[in-house]
């Protein structure tokens, strides 16, 4: 890791990728006296250490801030595919280091649910959430996509009768699906800075009679044990469960 000084000095010339804005000489402070607490600025230090790690992170940041020429917004498909870059060609030590580091303050908390540029890559650009009946049909007609939400379903699959909540016992195999899916249209994220649930963009208004179909899509990301285990504090064990 970086030493405070370094630490101070290397901050106050780049962006500050938890918030995606400039940094002021407190933030800095701050971040130097939490480093010990805060998990996710350690991976963020780790993955900048690691070359292909910094610069595809670095791409993809770009990638969902800049706006589309004569408008505000970000342009979601070159987001996702930056992200999917990041995903697929970073070693996963450093990856899901960076997407899956143990909080236990609101300020780590806030690095990790920034982490993918959620205003980008997860909420729709007016803020309104679609249908995850809609939101899973428009997935299945992309084959990327089918066949990553296909993975989540089979590897993420909750059950009572073993000890890791999964069906399949592996708790790596959930964690791998859930960050396949990022960079999709089904992409999920942390819903707030003090807690490691999380959810998709998504609401089951105007479900009909398929209101319990997408409660139950819901539900595999709200209420999963298998999952809510892959994202137990110590990834190395859980990466590992699914070698």
């Amino acid at each position: 890791f970086f030493s405070g000084s370094f630490l101070h000095v290397k901050l106050i010339g780049l962006p500050y990728f938890g918030g995606f804005g400039p940094v002021d000489r407190w933030s800095v402070i701050s971040a130097r006296r939490l480093d010990d607490e805060n998990q996710c600025l350690k991976a963020a230090q780790d993955c900048g250490l690691y070359e292909k790690c910094g610069a595809l992170r670095s791409e993809y940041v770009l990638a969902c801030t800049k706006p589309i020429p004569g408008t505000s917004r970000c342009s979601q498909y070159k987001c996702h595919r930056a992200l999917r870059r990041f995903l697929e060609r970073v070693p996963e030590e450093y990856s899901l280091g960076v997407l899956f580091c143990p909080c236990t303050n609101t300020l780590c908390g806030e690095r990790r649910r920034k982490t993918i540029v959620p205003s980008c890559s997860y909420q729709d650009a007016e803020g309104l959430q679609p249908n995850c009946l809609h939101q899973q049909s428009f997935c299945r007609r992309d084959d990327l996509c089918r066949s990553r939400l296909a993975d989540f379903l089979s590897n993420c699959q909750p059950s009572t009768l073993t000890a890791s909540g999964c069906l399949k016992d592996s708790t790596g195999l959930c964690l791998r699906a859930y960050a396949g899916l990022i960079g999709t249209i089904m992409t999920p994220n942390y819903i707030s800075n003090s807690s490691a649930d999380v959810s998709l963009w998504c609401n089951c208004e105007g479900s009909g009679n398929q209101w319990q179909e997408c409660l139950k899509l819901q539900r595999l990301f709200t209420h999963n044990s298998c999952l809510r285990e892959a994202h137990s504090p110590s990834l190395p064990q859980t990466l590992a469960s699914g070698s």
